[in-house]
């Protein structure tokens, strides 16, 4: 039960604390049965395991069952005595079997376990104290009782509780109790260990705290149970404290530290029976289940984790095989062999330290042994590019293998794409593309092999097909118009005649000659962009090139020889190579044919 000591009461309380817990060879931290000497004055703490209980131990209850069993006696210097009576009132549930509560009274100011009068409370809750006339603190305690203490009227502490008057003519004193909760069970010990003598203490701490400070705490009996009450709705952990050779301090339930502890939820009122312990001739070791990493395929290496154990403990491992020990396999890692096909693979560690018990630990099997799956890297065949199909060639694996496929696109799976071809997408451009092949059969270990990745993909330009203005006559000019391509595009010109690339002619134009004549013109435009594929677009054909119907003459008496018919322009008439005046013409205009010379207003020469 909590019984927080009065600041009043001063250095002296502490003193008399230790010397309690001295005195019961109880201490406030774990030891070994090698360092705690009963008879002797040393004890060798270790750590500070279970701290800051001996201030909860029940010492008013304990103090009062010794006084109460005194005679009483005259005090001296007080000649008078005044009888204290009244009731007890217990809530309806608290058990009364068991247990005991004390009315005692105090001088002002003394300590807790130093009481001038105490009377035990009868069953039926009546009690008569006899204590020396003048200032008192009256108290009720109770040991193995899931009630909380009363001081004065209505403090639960000595702390501030009031003071009373007792005269000659007595004092009637009635109080009620309001219920705690109660966690209780029983403790055991080695054969040959004596735990009599309050050698064993039970501490209770709050859950959720670190363990170093105890709400509440009282002795094993020399029978080996306990109860602890004055505790407050929470959830705890409790300790069991030893300070008998031979008998190990641990936590409940079979627990070496705070943290390991099983928590105990309890209400307002919650009696909790059954909390037992078995104390160990050693001290429990903090030892944490293994774990296996790895694939259980014949080949594979597995890896034991241990997990967190006792510091300095010393880890052995052996690996099992449907739980029996294989040969020589005593490493932290272990290789499968193909003998295991079909069996579960655990390891075992066992942990060693001097004063501490040898722990082992199992851990969870694995699922039985497969052999290895024959799996090659896929390839994948096709362009990345945007709209373009790729396609997956999983390679020769384990006959029987049925295999699946995944496709991704820069590592995110692409939904139902789970073919061997893929229709790449616009959303993939600028990503990478792999495939994940992956290959069950009944025996084998499930393989799964991605490809190489992709290049990038490369998007697709808007590049439509480019028109050509102008006439395919000699000494005219056409002119490309490339369209509409993707903003950004970077757009080249080259132009053909015949199929065949025109040397020099990149511009967006193009002069046509003599050359060309009866052969027709085309223009490719190249469009290219970063992150687009680049691509080629070729105008229609232009009409084969012909001669213009009419032209200049190519000196003063001479015409082109494609453009033999000369024209006199003063007199409007034409001459034709085989005319009498045909040479000595000179002519102004020259055309291709005398239908062209008629059009133009020309008439033929008579001669």
């Amino acid at each position: 039960m909590a019984i927080p000591l009065r600041p009043r009461f001063g250095r002296s309380v502490a003193v008399t604390v230790a010397a309690v817990m001295l005195a019961s060879m109880l201490i406030a931290v774990a030891t070994t049965a090698a360092s705690a000497q009963i008879a002797g004055a040393t004890v060798a703490a270790t750590e500070p395991a279970f701290a800051s209980f001996a201030d909860r131990l029940p010492r008013a209850a304990i103090a009062a069952a010794e006084r109460a069993a005194q005679p009483t006696e005259p005090v001296e210097g007080v000649p008078e005595t005044g009888v204290v009576a009244g009731t007890v009132t217990f809530p309806a549930a608290v058990a009364l079997a068991s247990g005991s509560t004390y009315v005692v009274a105090y001088s002002p100011g003394s300590d807790v376990a130093s009481p001038l009068a105490a009377a035990p409370v009868g069953d039926t809750g009546s009690y008569s104290l006899q204590v020396p006339v003048g200032e008192v603190l009256l108290a009720v305690v109770s040991r193995g009782r899931a009630v909380f203490d009363r001081w004065g009227v209505d403090s639960t502490t000595p702390d501030g509780a009031a003071t009373v008057v007792v005269d000659s003519a007595g004092l009637a004193y009635d109080v009620a109790l309001t219920a705690s909760a109660l966690v209780s069970g029983s403790v055991t010990v080695p054969a040959g260990v004596d735990l009599r003598g309050r050698r064993i203490a039970v501490a209770v701490y709050p859950g959720s705290g670190t363990g170093t400070v105890a709400t509440s705490a009282d002795y094993v009996s020399d029978t080996g149970t306990f109860a602890v009450g004055g505790l407050p709705a929470g959830d705890y952990r409790v300790a069991f404290v030893s300070a008998v050779t031979g008998a190990s301090s641990e936590w409940w339930n079979d627990a070496p530290g705070f943290a390991q502890a099983e928590r105990i939820v309890l209400g307002a009122a919650t009696v909790r029976t059954g909390i037992t312990a078995k104390l160990e001739s050693l001290r429990l070791m903090e030892a944490a289940t293994p774990t296996i990493t790895g694939s259980p395929a014949v080949g594979q290496k597995l890896s034991a984790s241990t997990g967190s154990w006792t510091s300095g403990a010393a880890l052995t491992y052996q690996w099992l095989a449907n739980g029996v020990a294989i040969s020589k396999a005593t490493a932290a890692t272990f290789v499968v062999p193909a003998s295991l096909v079909g069996k579960k693979i655990s390891v075992q560690v066992v942990g060693r330290k001097a004063t501490y018990l040898v722990t082992t630990r199992t851990s969870v099997a694995t699922s039985a042994v497969v052999q290895p799956m024959t799996a090659p890297v896929p390839k994948v065949s096709g362009s990345a590019i945007v709209g373009q199909t790729l396609t997956a060639a999983a390679g020769t694996w384990t006959a029987g293998a049925k295999l699946t496929y995944q496709w991704y696109v820069s590592g995110v799976a692409v939904p139902k794409a789970t073919t061997t071809a893929f229709k790449i997408p616009a959303t993939a451009a600028g990503k990478t593309i792999t495939v994940v092949v992956t290959g069950t059969k009944a025996g084998f270990a499930t393989a799964a092999k991605r490809s190489v990745p992709t290049s990038a993909v490369l998007a697709v330009l808007a590049a439509p097909t480019p028109t050509l203005s102008g006439s395919a006559v000699v000494g005219s000019r056409l002119t490309a118009a490339a369209g509409a391509w993707t903003a950004g595009t970077r757009i080249a010109y080259a132009w053909y005649l015949d199929g065949k690339a025109i040397a020099n002619a990149t511009g967006s134009t193009l002069s046509v000659t003599a050359g060309m004549v009866g052969k027709r013109v085309t223009v490719r435009v190249t469009g290219a962009k970063s992150g687009y594929v680049t691509a080629q677009r070729t105008s229609t054909a232009s009409a084969a090139v012909t001669y213009p119907n009419r032209t200049t003459p190519v000196s003063s008496w001479d015409c082109p020889s494609w453009a033999p018919i000369k024209g006199n322009a003063s007199s409007h008439i034409y001459h034709v190579p085989s005319g009498a005046y045909y040479s000595k013409t000179k002519p102004e205009e020259c055309f291709r044919t005398e239908a062209a010379a008629v059009k133009a207003g020309y008439r033929k020469s008579k001669r």
